[in-house]
């Protein structure tokens, strides 16, 4: 294990993936401690509001940018790339508008859907967070493309510690749900103020390159994303929001809310080091591709030494999660162990293959991508749907959790044959 650090360590790619990691460590390590303090003043119910908030977003945002932020990164153009950061700025305003008519309408039957009428006010606040959200990862692929990790890491600094501040000052002030969503709200407004306030002072004289005629034509000319990479993310935030929606409609709000606060605690360091390699490898493979340079070679050295790192602390956290979580935020949380205990196998497929999901993009498969993940949406709702039935949490997740990993281990097993075909 401790060799494998070493050889990461003298990676190539390290240094820019560790100015990522550690930018944002201090920030995720307060987040974490606030959350000993968080489980004590929020109420399982508050998490499962809270949780649904934060799913329904998970869907809007896939709409926000149209997903043309990740074809920021292709084209050799310097210019060609400012008109796609504009283009999604652009859809992001416009996205944000129609969802808020969408909600005025239809807030009364979502929230009856969902089981929850404590959901239904704060629907509102779902078109801000959908601009806001789509506005920061816009800017933080520019920032990626120009290799400012620096950047990158001050802004998820602002946008973890705004939000980890507000929803301990709120939550000690105000009852309910509502610290946690303004806090939220707050560290994405932080955020991208973050990287507006630098890019507005470093490339202001960049603004003259936009062109509404030619945000039209690189829309057309990246039309796959639109086509394939949105639908494919709709269809597959939805697949990974389907326990929160399905536990709070069929079983309660509360039982919802214990398993966003096992999901969360489980998944944010997870995300956290796993979107770091994410962006450098998109970045740096992008540009290999370029060049025609081979890509498998370095992307089975990553596999081997993330498996190397991952699987002793994975198997340990497997093992002891309920005393865990109940050393940690109390008895009432060991459920919340218990859950992410069921899930654990998931997550940890997730840190591994999430870091080359961007491989599709690079080879232009991506219809084949949104049809596996079709497929992992109906699997993990077929799992889900047997623990409804059986009246049974843990069948459920279990299942959800088992057909997950079944669905993303083939999805590795697919990028690699999609590599070794092309080169």
């Amino acid at each position: 294990m401790f060799e494998a650090l070493d050889n990461i360590r003298k990676s190539e790619f390290f240094k820019n993936v560790a100015t990522l990691i550690s930018g944002t460590t201090l920030a995720q390590a307060f987040s974490v401690l606030i959350y000993l303090v968080l489980s004590k003043i929020y109420t399982e119910e508050d998490f499962g509001v809270f949780g649904l908030y934060m799913n329904i977003l998970n869907i809007t945002i896939i709409f926000s940018t149209a997903k043309y932020e990740l074809a920021i990164l292709l084209p050799k153009s310097e210019k060609e790339a400012v008109n796609l950061l504009g283009l999604s700025g652009l859809i992001s305003v416009t996205v944000s508008m129609l969802l808020l008519i969408l909600v005025i309408f239809f807030n009364g039957p979502v929230s009856g859907w969902l089981g929850s009428g404590e959901i239904s006010a704060w629907l509102y606040y779902i078109p801000l967070s959908t601009l806001l959200v789509g506005l920061f990862t816009a800017f933080r692929n520019y920032s990626n493309r120009e290799k400012r990790y620096k950047l990158i890491a001050g802004a998820n600094i602002g946008q973890s510690l705004g939000n980890s501040l507000m929803k301990l000052g709120l939550g000690l002030l105000i009852a309910g749900a509502a610290g946690l969503i303004f806090g939220v709200i707050f560290g994405q407004l932080i955020g991208f103020l973050v990287f507006f306030t630098i890019h507005f002072r470093t490339n202001r004289f960049k603004t003259g390159w936009l062109k509404f005629s030619e945000m039209r034509r690189l829309g057309k000319q990246y039309s796959l994303f639109p086509r394939y990479n949105m639908w494919q993310g709709l269809v597959n935030n939805l697949s990974g929001a389907l326990p929160v929606f399905m536990l709070s409609s069929y079983f309660s709000t509360a039982t919802a809310g214990i398993y966003t606060f096992g999901y969360m605690i489980l998944y944010r360091p997870v995300n956290l080091v796993a979107n770091a390699f994410y962006q450098v490898m998109f970045q740096r493979f992008s540009e290999r591709k370029n060049r025609e340079e081979p890509l498998l070679p370095e992307v089975k050295m990553f596999l081997w030494r993330s498996l190397q790192v991952l699987v002793i602390p994975f198997i340990v956290f497997g093992i002891f999660a309920p005393e865990i979580f109940g050393f940690l935020f109390g008895e009432k949380w060991i459920e919340a162990g218990r859950y992410a205990q069921i899930i654990l196998p998931w997550i940890f497929m997730v840190s591994l293959v999430m870091p080359l999901s961007f491989i599709p993009d690079l080879y232009k498969k991506q219809r084949v991508a949104m049809i596996i993940d079709i497929i992992k949406l109906v699997a993990r709702l077929a799992g889900l749907a047997i623990g409804v039935v059986t009246e049974n949490v843990y069948i459920g997740l279990a299942l959800y959790s088992g057909l997950s990993v079944l669905s993303i281990g083939y999805s590795l097993l697919w990028y690699i044959r999609l590599m070794k075909r092309h080169e």
